[in-house]
């Protein structure tokens, strides 16, 4: 180490050291992970995944805090920065954003979220049948 440095605390540009990588282990290819991602409908108010309500009628309620889901703020078209926050063009503002409402133009919001899939792998049993089919008895 030198003194010629300008921060001499310990740590700072250390000789070997990359900083903001992660460490590997050499000779090791870096495991890839890949985000899937799916298309669903969530409640505005309470946020319950509705992956199966596709189609949202003007009496449809939450099954879980049953919020009316025909409403402005469960539109693909509610816009807080158009006019009566509407992208459409409506003749009446409705005043509550969250009451159920017989819009015509009103059609389901539908998000994209990360995709969870089922239970995260076990990496241990994963490397305990690797070993087993290395060593095989």
């Amino acid at each position: 180490m030198s003194d010629d440095r300008k921060y001499k605390q310990r740590g700072y540009q250390d000789e070997g050291q990359s900083r903001g990588s992660a460490p590997s282990t050499p000779g090791m290819p870096r495991t890839r992970v890949v985000t899937s991602y799916k298309e669903t409908v969530r409640c505005d108010q309470c946020g319950a995944d509705l992956s199966t309500l596709f189609d949202v009628k003007e009496e449809s309620l939450c099954p879980k805090c049953r919020a009316a889901l025909h409403s402005c703020r469960n539109c693909h078209h509610f816009d807080t920065s158009a006019r009566f926050e509407c992208a459409q063009p409506v003749e009446k503002r409705i005043s509550d954003k969250a009451a159920a409402n017989g819009c015509t133009f009103f059609r389901v919001r539908i998000v994209s979220v990360k995709d969870i899939g089922g239970s995260p792998p076990n990496r241990a049993e994963d490397a305990r049948k690797a070993l087993d089919s290395l060593f095989k008895k």
